[in-house]
């Protein structure tokens, strides 16, 4: 994977937006990557079965203040970032956030999408954004969700050892290679008796209970297979293993270290299977104290 050269950010003239601009502008101009920011408008009016005539008003009306919305967003752009007209792509329509902001960043050919969290309440979708909810479930490549936060350069990856944490971990060593920070690869060994398997005790079942000794030998082959991947994308880090849920583990982790990022991974997948996401993907999106960059692994 090489590093995000096309970013493509969602702004609606929130805090958590302005973030996302300042995210993607530090990372555009340190890479060197081309910016795209769309603000879309929301139009609930195109069709107004009971006052057909508020419809006309209003498709007069809309050109103007699509362009007074336009040179809002791009005032905006220029506040945040300091860049001016030129500098980068401003892309406004109106319709249905979450549908057009996919559709355009698909047709930009968009290898980032840049989005803020929202956090207004303590209810973890409300946290998330119900936009931002729909952009990583069905986004065709990756996506940042920004938080603000002191900038540390800690940067924090899991992975399952899977074929789709290869993507994240990469994903996540470029990252500390481009800030010049710390890279912490986290492995969470879940030692809990999954729920499900308790009906196997009605044929003699039980569950399992591990010693002292085989959890250690456990966490040194994890800690072994760390290292390993460490040494796979040239990169110089720390390999953790925890204990516990995967999703609960990182979101603790990067809140002890005061993290700047987490990296997970999760499998892509197109038409309506889209919109399945990984539980500890979606787990870390929703809880995370810091940024998150979900990356897809895409099958062939």
């Amino acid at each position: 994977m090489k590093n995000f050269q096309k970013l493509f950010v969602a702004m609606d003239f929130s805090p958590g937006s302005d973030e996302a601009l300042r995210q993607a502008h530090e990372r555009a101009s340190s890479t060197g990557a081309q910016l795209a920011v769309c603000h879309i408008v929301p139009n609930e009016l195109r069709s107004n079965v009971l006052f057909p005539h508020i419809s006309r008003i209003t498709a007069l009306k809309f050109p103007l203040e699509i362009k007074h919305i336009a040179e809002a967003a791009s005032a905006r752009v220029t506040e945040i970032t300091r860049r001016k007209e030129g500098e980068f792509e401003l892309i406004v329509d109106d319709g249905t956030p979450q549908a057009l902001i996919l559709a355009r960043a698909e047709e930009w050919m968009a290898d980032l999408i840049i989005v803020g969290s929202h956090g207004e309440t303590s209810a973890a979708d409300a946290l998330l954004g119900s936009v931002t909810n729909s952009i990583i479930r069905h986004a065709h490549c990756p996506v940042l969700i920004t938080r603000p936060g002191v900038r540390t350069g800690c940067i924090i990856a899991g992975t399952d050892f899977s074929d789709p944490a290869l993507p994240a971990l990469k994903a996540a060593a470029d990252e500390a290679k481009r800030v010049g920070g710390q890279l912490t690869v986290v492995h969470s060994l879940d030692l809990v008796w999954a729920p499900m398997a308790y009906p196997a005790m009605a044929f003699g079942g039980a569950p399992f209970n591990i010693s002292s000794d085989q959890i250690r030998e456990l966490e040194l082959i994890a800690t072994q297979r760390l290292e390993e991947s460490l040494k796979q994308f040239s990169t110089a880090g720390e390999a953790l293993v925890t204990t516990g849920n995967a999703g609960t583990a990182l979101i603790e982790v990067a809140s002890e270290r005061n993290a700047d990022l987490i990296v997970v991974g999760t499998i892509g997948r197109t038409g309506l299977r889209r919109a399945l996401l990984g539980s500890v993907a979606e787990a870390v999106a929703k809880g995370a104290p810091c940024s998150v960059l979900i990356v897809r692994l895409h099958p062939g």
